[in-house]
């Protein structure tokens, strides 16, 4: 199960970055990250596929703050609102 996620997290940055992503992909995106619960956060904190990221959590924080943009732009603040929330408790869970 682990390994799907991490998986989906490097695809979600890839297509994130890239851009031209479709309205499914991206709410698949979105729907997994306000899904993460707390056991997934921990386990990206103590994983590092990514050899630029002290933890696989710091690319999660990086989709959701990508996420939080791309809903800026289109106003969608009720989705804001829970990725910003999802950010915090990543946030606090990184700094323990």
């Amino acid at each position: 199960m682990n390994n799907i996620t991490i998986n989906f997290l490097l695809q979600s940055i890839r297509i994130l970055h890239i851009g031209g992503y479709s309205e499914d992909e991206l709410e698949m995106i979105y729907k997994f990250t306000v899904k993460v619960d707390n056991d997934l956060l921990f386990y990206y904190l103590s994983s590092n596929t990514i050899l630029s990221y002290e933890s696989d959590l710091e690319l999660f924080i990086e989709i959701i703050d990508g996420l939080i943009s791309i809903y800026e732009v289109r106003e969608e603040y009720e989705k804001c609102v829970l990725l910003k929330n999802k950010k915090e408790e990543s946030i606090k869970i990184l700094n323990k």
